[in-house]
This record gives structure tokens, C-alpha cells and sequence, in this order.
């Protein structure tokens, strides 16, 4: 009995045991610091490899940026987010089953899960002879060594965003930061072309160097300018070294000393700084930094946008100026008027103090009177304003508003921009810093009102009763409660309205620069039930729900739509939404927020004038003209390119159809309904697959025989999409079957296609072409957009180009057609 008693405990305990031990994978064993010839790191769901120094410091293998996507990258072991190296930044494998490959010609290879090959050592693909094993050393230097046990190729020379100690900096050595999308951004750590070690703004457009100060000399700012030697280094100690800085302005770490790790890295928001690992709590902290004022950062607020000090870093558009770009500062600002060029318009010069926009100067222009000045940038149409130094009367007309800060400088500077005379800007307010005010601001606690009080006879507060009493404590409580409760609401109603207000601004840290803007939103059921008129304007439904017009309170018009089939939890569904939320591009419906209150799923999109690609192809009196055709098909492909490669989060559109491709008012086409794959209840039996993933004629032959869905399945939908832009014809009508034989039918097309593409024969392509563009069409770009329909078509999926591939060639054909 007592046995019986004592047996449930220890099996709880052996149960709990086992829980609690790590898996018997390869990820719970020892790891290795080589990786031999022939040999794989791979991403799989139960056995994810990783290399490992020797003093386990670094590790190397694939590191998730995001759900369903890897960089092959190297990181400190003991804090995974610090990620020192990458070799697929910008292009990161999206599933399990990716795989880098040390193979018997001696690269290394990175392929995907369908075994396209994303990065390897070499970039010509050439064998490396004799190379043996890669090794990761505990410097966290990934490199090939061949059978003498030479360097064949190492990681150090390939940097990403960070310098590790005894890493050399050297003349072709560069860094460049990472986006908070993992993608490459615009500023750069090198040597510039003075040999100068710089931090580089650097775009198609502009390219300026920020640190050392542009307004400095290089001896002001302890640099040697005779020195053409291009090298530098982190030295263990925590001292940066360079060939151009001279010996009394050596930049040291505030935790100088060895035993430390650390890392040189160039942050999002364009700094160096350098951090240094705290071993007892394993975090990091910024023992150096390059630039101390964050304005100071080249294209930190975009095209016209002004950075100041409100005491914290904040980005603002000058007056006649709005924010393009909600949610994105780096995209400037617009502006309000447009400025022409034909001499009728009245310009005015509008006065920012203690403002510059630096660079982007069309001429320097010195000892002249701030008239002169004026009207050299009010003759010429590309000159946006003009900077004044009154001391000294130099005169810079600008032909970009950019690098624009607001703050005191040594010399005074003020920006004059131009604006049209009819723009009221008296009451628009001028963005301005206030940290360096010298006037102190603080709490004036020793001022004590010296109001004279009245001195009442004590005689007075015997004559009130006992009852008056009474009321007069009942009284005043309902009356301090009630200004409690006045309070509460109006704190609470300051909180709500500072966060919207807040949407319009961008703080800066010293650790980093943090975009707070976020035009993606939350919409209460009421407010849409408001835009839509209680979903009278009904637009259209399918297999997603219902979509209505509505217009909000700021008069944007917008499209709600009703999701149906939805199986997620509310958190679920915000963590999915917030994804899609990241996702911007031109040939996108926009997502501009959601509703979930209850039972009720809802989005709100982007309303496209023109409605669906097939009102306009196929129900539509006037039909689309060629060109019109030929550039729907490009931007379709471009947004699908997004999608494939280019996003963060992998998606696959897996219901790509006319009616899912809406037009605006320019018929700039705008894929609706992606990403909604992992909203809906897509995940059914295969009596619903038919209805829950695709629409029949456009979906891919893998989703009948069960093969794994891959973003191939988008390209076959496309290449009906093709057909019918080129046809003018649905697809059902095109082959003349019954819905379960539409696609044997259209392979039979395809065939005849193909046959007739290879003979070349003569005329064929204008009985192909709807016949409602009467012969008028180019007869290079049809056959080009026909033969790419045939290979986007194939059955088997690998012979399929990629959507990346489609925009090139599209592009090719586009370019030989206009010459």
C-alpha cells in the first residue's frame, strides 16, 4: 500500500525530469568549432546545427531574424541579439530545410529550401582549390583553410555592420547599418577619398560625410590629412586605432582595459557606437560613441525635414511642409503648394533662425548683402532657399533641402526657404530647439503667495449648527469627488491625445534613434459602422468576406472589409496583423488599420478608383490599351517580388486573380488580400482546399497532389494572369472546360502555345492578342509577355522562374521596346 502510495510522486518527478532536460538533437550536443568538406549546416525544426569557437564566444548557423526567415550569420553566445556577422542580410531563407554547405569544389554555399543558391564565398561561383574545412575562431572569424592550413577566405574581410577587436580596417573594409527590417541601410563606416576614417550618408542622390564635422578642418577635429594610409583597428583594450587620427585625439573606451568583449557597431540610426559586455548580467553598454548629437546625422528626417532638440532629438516639417510618409521619417517631407516654374508665381523667402540645411550648395557666394542673395535664388527655378551668414554676408543657395537641424552654432546661421506668396505660414509654428535656452527652467518652490488674508472673528464658526456641519463635509465630499473624477477623465483623455499627437514626432535616444510613428491603427467597431453608413455601400465579397466603401473622419475613402473564417485568438490575430501592418509597397494595398472588438474581424484598406483588374479587363465598355496592359503586368510582378524576396516576413499570396488586382485612379496596379493566408482558416481538409486556397484556373497543379505550398504557386497564378492581360479573355472562356478540367484543358493551350512560339509562325500572335486593341499593340513585348506565361505555367514547379526573374525580364523587354 505504501508502494502503491510513493509510486505517482516519483513518476511525476521523472516526468517533470525529462521535461525540463534539454532535447537529444544535434542542437543539445556539443557543438564543433569546423565544419569539414561535404559537410551541411542545415535549418530544420528538430535539428538546427551550429558552429561554436573553441572558448565558445562566438556561434555560427542560422539565426531567425523572423518567423519562417534566417540569416546565415555568427553572434556572442551569450547574447543571441548580438549578431556580428551576415551573410544573407537583405535576402534571408524562409523555411526549414535552407542549408549552407561546404562543397567538394571548396565554396561555401548557401541554398534555400527549394535549393536556389542565396550567398556564397565565391561570387563568380569558381572552385576554390584545396580547401579542407571552415573554421570559427574565437576572435568570431569564420574562415576556409586548405590542406597547409592557409586562409583561403574569412568573414573579417566581408564586414556587415560590426568590427570585432584584432578585426583590420582597411581601405576596401566597410560598414554599413542594418533597418529594423534587416535589410542594408544608407550610412556607411570607411575611409573616405581623404583618407579619412568617416561616417557616410550615402544614397542614389546624396552622398555626404557627417562625422568628423563637415564644418570643421580635419585638424580641428584631430585628424591627419597628409596620411594616405588607409588602416585601422579595435584594439583589445578598447582603443580605436587609425592611420588618420593624430596620437593626442586616440579614441579610448570609458571602460578601457582588457578581459572585456566588445564590439564596434554602426546602429540603424546612422552612430558608431562601441559596447562593452558586462559579464556579471551579461548586457551591453555604449562605452564609446562617435557622434554626440544626434541632428547631426545626415538624412536623420528626410528630403526638407528639420531635426531639433525638444530637449529630446525630434523631426518636424518646416512651415508650407507635410509629412509624406507617416509611419517612415526617412522619407521627408512634401510640399503643401508646388512651386512652378513659369514665372507667374509670386515667391516669398519664409525666415528659419538658427537653421541649416547643409550640402546640396549650388554656389558660396561671399561678402554680398542679403538681397543680392535673395534674389540669385528667387532667378533661378531650382533653388528651394537660400542660407545667410550676417556676419560675414556669405550666401548659399541650395538646390536640396536636406541634413536639415535646428539648433546654435558657433556662427549664426539662417535658412531662408521659398515659398508661394499665397501660403499663409503666420500662424504654422517654426521648428526650433529649446534644450540650449540659457535661461533655466525649473520649479519656483520658494515664491509662497503673500496674498493678505483676512482675519475672521472666532465668534463666527459658533453660530453654524451642528447640521449645517454636517451638510457642509456631505457637500464637499461629492464635491472633491467630483473634481477627482474631473481630473481622472481629463488625465486620461491628456494620455490618449499625447499618444496620437506623439504619431507626428521621432525621439532619439542616446542608445539609438526610435521611429514612434505608426499610421496603422485600431479602429472601433463603431467608427467604421459610421464610415460605411452601417455597411450599406457594399463593393464586392469572395472568399476572405465582404468588402464595403466607407469614407473616415479625416476624409480618407477606404475599403472595409469583414473577414470571414477566422480561428485565431485576439492576440493571435494582433501579432498577425501587425506583421502585414510592415509590409509598404507602391504595388500593395495599403493596410491602414484594423477593427476587433467581439466577434467582429475587420480591415481597412486602401480604396483603388478604379476598382478590380477584371471590372476593367472584362466587364469594362472601353477596354486598357497595350501599354496600359504591359505596365499592369509589371507592377503585378514588382508587388509579387516584394512579397517573395524582399519583405520581412515571407509571404505567399496564395489566391492571385484579376479580382484580387486593384487599379487606382492611374491604373497603377495594387495586389489586395496578401498575407491574409495566415488570418484565415486556410489549414482545412481536402473537401474544402478548393474554397479555402485558390480559386479554380488560377491555382498551381501542386495544390491538388499535396505538395508543400511554396511561393511558386503564385508565379503559376500569374502566368494566368499574363494570358488574360495578352488575351483580354478569362481563362474559362480561353480553354472551354468544365471546372474540373479547366486545367488539363489549359496545359492542352499551353502546348499549342509553346508549339507555335518554337515554329514562329506568322501572324499567330495577332490571333492571340485581343482583338479589341485592333492590331495596336507591340508585337516584341506580346510575344515576350506570351513566353513568359508558358514558363510560369510549367508543371513542374522548379522550372518556374522566380517573380524576381519575371520583373527583370519584364524590364529588359520594356527597355528594348522603347529603343
Amino acid at each position: 500500500m505504501a508502494a502503491a502510495q510513493l509510486l505517482p510522486p516519483l513518476a511525476f518527478l521523472l516526468l517533470l525530469s525529462f521535461l525540463l532536460a534539454p532535447p537529444l538533437t544535434a542542437a543539445a550536443a556539443t557543438p564543433s568549432d569546423t565544419l569539414h568538406r561535404k559537410s551541411s549546416l542545415t535549418v530544420d525544426e528538430h535539428d538546427t546545427r551550429i558552429l561554436q569557437s573553441h572558448d565558445g564566444t562566438f556561434s555560427c548557423g542560422f539565426y531567425p531574424i523572423y518567423a519562417n526567415a534566417f540569416t546565415f550569420s555568427i553572434w556572442y553566445t551569450d547574447d543571441t541579439s548580438a549578431v556580428v556577422w551576415s551573410a544573407n542580410r537583405g535576402n534571408p531563407v524562409h523555411a526549414w530545410g535552407a542549408a549552407v554547405t561546404l562543397r567538394k569544389d571548396g565554396n561555401m554555399v548557401l541554398t534555400d529550401y527549394d535549393g536556389t543558391v542565396v550567398w556564397q564565398t565565391n561570387s563568380q561561383g569558381k572552385s576554390i582549390p584545396d580547401v579542407q574545412y571552415a573554421q570559427l575562431l574565437d576572435t568570431g572569424n569564420l574562415l576556409l583553410k586548405n590542406s597547409s592550413g592557409d586562409i583561403v577566405w574569412q568573414s573579417f574581410d566581408s564586414a556587415t555592420d560590426t568590427f570585432l577587436p584584432t578585426q583590420l580596417i582597411t581601405e576596401t573594409s566597410k560598414l554599413v547599418s542594418t533597418t529594423q527590417l534587416y535589410v542594408p541601410g544608407h550610412y556607411t563606416f570607411r575611409f573616405s577619398d581623404q583618407s579619412m576614417l568617416s561616417l557616410i550618408y550615402d544614397d542614389t542622390n546624396v552622398t555626404s560625410v557627417y562625422w568628423p564635422d563637415p564644418d570643421f578642418q580635419y585638424y580641428e577635429n584631430g585628424r591627419n590629412f597628409y596620411n594616405s594610409t588607409r588602416i585601422a583597428s579595435l584594439g583589445d583594450s578598447g582603443e580605436i586605432f587609425s592611420s588618420d587620427i593624430a596620437n593626442d585625439h586616440v579614441f579610448v573606451a570609458s571602460d578601457s582595459g582588457t578581459g572585456v568583449k566588445r564590439r564596434l557597431k554602426l546602429d540603424y540610426d546612422g552612430n558608431l557606437r562601441l559596447y562593452s559586455l558586462n559579464n556579471s548580467d551579461k548586457t551591453w553598454s555604449v562605452s564609446w560613441i562617435a557622434e554626440f548629437q544626434p541632428c547631426k546625422t545626415h538624412g536623420l528626417c528626410g528630403p526638407y525635414g528639420i531635426c531639433h532638440y525638444s530637449p529630446r532629438p525630434t523631426c518636424s516639417c518646416p512651415p508650407g511642409y507635410q509629412m509624406k510618409n507617416p509611419a517612415n521619417w526617412t522619407q521627408g517631407c512634401i510640399p503643401i503648394v508646388d512651386i512652378s516654374c513659369d514665372g507667374e508665381q509670386n515667391m516669398t523667402f519664409l525666415e528659419l533662425p538658427d537653421t541649416d540645411y547643409w550640402g546640396s550648395d549650388q554656389q558660396r557666394i561671399e561678402k554680398v548683402p542679403w538681397e543680392t542673395c535673395r534674389n540669385a535664388c528667387l532667378s533661378d527655378c531650382s533653388c528651394k532657399g537660400f542660407q545667410y551668414q550676417v556676419g560675414n554676408g556669405t550666401c548659399y543657395p541650395k538646390s536640396l533641402l536636406f541634413n536639415g537641424r535646428s539648433f546654435p552654432n558657433p556662427t549664426v546661421r539662417t535658412m531662408y526657404i521659398k515659398l508661394p506668396s499665397s501660403l499663409d505660414t503666420s500662424k504654422l509654428p517654426i521648428p526650433q530647439s529649446n534644450v540650449l535656452n540659457s535661461v533655466q527652467h525649473r520649479l519656483q518652490c520658494d515664491h509662497v503667495s503673500t496674498t493678505p488674508t483676512t482675519e475672521q472673528n472666532p465668534s463666527y464658526w459658533h453660530k453654524i449648527s451642528v447640521d449645517q456641519s454636517k451638510w457642509f463635509y456631505f457637500y464637499g465630499f461629492i464635491g472633491a469627488f467630483f473634481v477627482i473624477e474631473v481630473f481622472f477623465f481629463a488625465f486620461a483623455w491628456f494620455f490618449v491625445l499625447r499618444r496620437e499627437m506623439r504619431s507626428s514626432q521621432v525621439w532619439a535616444a542616446e542608445e539609438g534613434y526610435k521611429m514612434m510613428t505608426d499610421h496603422f491603427r485600431m479602429y472601433s467597431y463603431k467608427e467604421l459602422d459610421k464610415a460605411t453608413e452601417k455597411f450599406t455601400h457594399e463593393l464586392g465579397w469572395g472568399g476572405t468576406g465582404v468588402a464595403y466603401k466607407g469614407i473616415l473622419d479625416d476624409d480618407r475613402m477606404v475599403v472595409v472589409k469583414k473577414l470571414g473564417n477566422i480561428r485565431h485568438s485576439r492576440e493571435e490575430f494582433h501579432d498577425e496583423l501587425h506583421v502585414i501592418a510592415r509590409i509598404y509597397h507602391m504595388n500593395l494595398v495599403r493596410i491602414y488599420g484594423f477593427c476587433s472588438e467581439r466577434s467582429h474581424r475587420m480591415l481597412v484598406l486602401e480604396y483603388a478608383e478604379k476598382g478590380s483588374l477584371a471590372d476593367v479587363l472584362f466587364k469594362s465598355r472601353s477596354s486598357l490599351d497595350w501599354k496600359q496592359r504591359f505596365s499592369i503586368a509589371l507592377g503585378v510582378a514588382k508587388g509579387l517580388t516584394y512579397l517573395h524576396h524582399e519583405c520581412l516576413e515571407w509571404i505567399i499570396h496564395c489566391n492571385l486573380k484579376p479580382e484580387n488586382i486593384l487599379l487606382d485612379q492611374d491604373l497603377e496596379p495594387k495586389i489586395t488580400d496578401f498575407g491574409l493566408a495566415k488570418l484565415l482558416n486556410r489549414s482545412g481538409d481536402n473537401q474544402n482546399m478548393t474554397r479555402a486556397r485558390g480559386t479554380i484556373g488560377y491555382m498551381a497543379p501542386e495544390w491538388i497532389s499535396g505538395l508543400p505550398i511554396t511561393a511558386k504557386v503564385d508565379v503559376y497564378s500569374y502566368g494566368v494572369v499574363l494570358l488574360e492581360l495578352v488575351t483580354g479573355t478569362r481563362v474559362f472562356d480561353l480553354v472551354k472546360g468544365e471546372d474540373d478540367k479547366v486545367h488539363v484543358m489549359l496545359k492542352k493551350f499551353i502546348k499549342m502555345l509553346s508549339y507555335r512560339l518554337e515554329r514562329e509562325e506568322p501572324f499567330w500572335i495577332a490571333e492571340i492578342v485581343d482583338f479589341r486593341l485592333g492590331g495596336e499593340f507591340d508585337h516584341l513585348q506580346a510575344k515576350a509577355l506570351i513566353k513568359l506565361a508558358i514558363s510560369c505555367l510549367e508543371e513542374e514547379r522548379k522550372k518556374r522562374p522566380t517573380m524576381e526573374s519575371v520583373v527583370e525580364s519584364l524590364l529588359s523587354v520594356d527597355l528594348a521596346a522603347n529603343h
